[in-house]
């Protein structure tokens, strides 16, 4: 009898499933939270706000409020906007260093910035 899928093809998946896991839990541990964010539309600088001030912030496109970010608790998520997916109310609140949201229609990309390694400005000797 010829077997297609035995013991070693189980342990193999199995390990594969688990250096995945702590391969997450590693990343998600051990990175930083955030400072503040930054909004850029079609490649300009919108704005750059800090975390740490609860706040709505309206994005304005054309003559029209297009979408609206909060921030609170640290964090920030997109509140509203009129793009016909919707995609971007779905990718949930950011904090850590270097997480997004991008809303594609409206060219939009939320960014957390300013972990421990961009505490400083700058350094002099």
């Amino acid at each position: 009898m010829n077997r297609k899928f035995g013991m070693r093809d189980c342990l193999f998946l199995a390990s594969l499933f688990l250096f995945g896991m702590l391969l997450t839990i590693g990343i998600y541990r051990f990175s930083e939270r955030g400072s503040k964010i930054t909004i850029t539309v079609d490649g300009q600088l919108y704005g750059t706000y800090t975390l740490r001030e609860p706040q709505e912030i309206p994005i304005e496109l054309e003559g029209r409020i297009a979408n609206v970010i909060v921030i609170e608790n640290g964090s920030a998520y997109m509140k509203d906007a009129d793009c016909p997916d919707k995609l971007c109310m779905h990718q949930g609140a950011i904090f850590r260093d270097r997480q997004t949201i991008v809303c594609l229609p409206h060219k939009l990309v939320v960014e957390v910035i300013g972990g421990k390694k961009e505490e400083y400005d700058s350094i002099s000797g």
